[in-house]
């Protein structure tokens, strides 16, 4: 079959929609990617389209997000979302060369100009921890082992002098 100037017009109008996503299934299937139950122009729908996430990271878009779909070829029976976009969550006021990760929770880690800012309701550190320089703990409880450690800690076993004190209590 020959293709014709006007039927690769064509074909290319067809490759590429907006669209709005329906439905998120993260189930492991054959692709071993998300998959997005879309739906592109006036209605048209399009279940099960491969989400294709940049390598290292990964996202669980909610409904109404919107989408930018790939039909390669022009063929509409293969959808590829490539990208997925939330108004609603989006941070908005970062300056020229910043970069954040962020969900609709409010939690971030964004890389600023002068600094990395880690903002959550809790935040857990797993496996060793290594910290090169100073640290400050303002408007904290620390503790140890469960352990109050901060203003209010004791110490059992004080004695006079040159001695140790016990472990806090």
């Amino acid at each position: 079959m020959r293709i014709t100037a006007k039927d690769s017009g064509r074909r290319g109008l067809l490759g590429i929609a907006r669209g709005v996503v329906k439905a998120v299934s993260s189930r492991a299937r054959q692709t071993k990617l998300q998959h997005l139950d879309i739906e592109a122009f006036s209605g048209e729908a399009h279940d099960g389209a491969e989400h294709m996430e940049g390598y290292g990271l990964t996202a669980r878009p909610h409904a109404g997000a919107e989408a930018v779909v790939v039909f390669a070829g022009g063929n509409r029976n293969h959808p590829l979302v490539i990208s997925v976009a939330d108004r609603q969550y989006r941070l908005q006021g970062l300056v020229d060369g910043e970069v954040a990760l962020y969900d609709d929770l409010g939690h971030k880690v964004h890389l600023t100009r002068t600094g990395i800012v880690i903002a959550g309701a809790a935040i857990t550190l797993e496996g060793t921890v290594t910290i090169n320089g100073n640290l400050a703990v303002n408007g904290a409880e620390l503790t140890h082992n469960g352990v109050d450690i901060g203003d209010s800690h004791r110490h059992g076993g004080v004695t006079p002098g040159a001695g140790n004190t016990g472990v806090p209590v």
